[in-house]
């Protein structure tokens, strides 16, 4: 097991992709705290983590409130002792076009998507420093790289990420800590499903070179290999995971 003894704080860990995630980190041996505002959904994913035998904690979270994060760094500290693995994937994905989005849309998506991650590294890294080792992995997307239409705080975050992603890396390599980011493609969750058909959805999980409907798991295997051993001399990257549809 890849990741034995571990601990492991995922955001956004009650669904979707965090949920993969949680279930990954789960398996391959680390003790995983659930952080997400969803409490209900955060525990049954921890108790699916029990289930695989697994340590695990759900904890509610508001990634864009500095005290929250403050408690669920307390928390984690409170029931493991420590902190090897973090993964940021809290995050939101709201639609209109620039014109008619609101300053609140803009502020709540970038304090979220990016603040989260801002305010998370802050809780956490110190510990990270003082066992001189760390794993940080932000989940971006390829819009990132391409951008979308009536998605512009999206992303428009989400290239924030990477940046951020570059410039901690930085700060943090010799502290024996890596920070990378995935920028997955749209993937089989509930996400795509609120500003979508069922039909448009998956028309648009298909169009892809390998042809493959790309599900949570499949990401999350990237995620599972950049918190490993495996990866100790990768840091500041950002990977994209999307079947294809975004080559550079």
């Amino acid at each position: 097991m890849r990741l034995q003894g571990k601990i492991a704080v995922v955001t956004g860990g009650a669904q979707g992709l965090g949920r993969a995630i949680s279930l990954g980190m789960a398996r391959e041996g680390a003790k995983v705290v659930v952080a997400d505002l969803q409490t209900n959904k955060a525990e049954s994913v921890a108790h699916e983590a029990r289930v695989l035998s697994a340590e695990a904690l759900a904890l509610e979270v508001n990634v864009a409130s500095e005290p929250s994060v403050q408690r669920l760094a307390e928390e984690t500290f409170k029931r493991f002792g420590a902190v090897d693995i973090l993964v940021n994937d809290a995050g939101v994905y709201l639609r209109s076009p620039v014109v008619s989005k609101t300053e609140e849309d803009w502020d709540r998506t970038f304090n979220i998507n990016l603040g989260g991650n801002f305010l998370c590294a802050r809780a956490f890294v110190p510990a990270m420093r003082k066992q001189r080792s760390g794993r940080i992995i932000s989940i971006a997307s390829s819009i990132a790289h391409t951008g979308a239409r009536e998605f512009a705080d999206y992303a428009a975050s989400k290239a924030a990420i990477i940046g951020f992603v570059k410039a901690l890396a930085r700060e943090l390599g010799p502290d024996g800590i890596t920070v990378n980011a995935i920028c997955p493609g749209s993937a089989n969750t509930d996400m795509p499903r609120r500003h979508r058909s069922e039909e448009e959805v998956m028309a648009r999980l298909r169009a892809t070179p390998l042809g493959h409907v790309l599900e949570p798991e499949d990401i999350a295997g990237s995620v599972l290999f950049l918190a490993s051993d495996a990866a100790s001399y990768i840091t500041g990257q950002a990977y994209n995971v999307n079947c294809g549809t975004v080559m550079i």
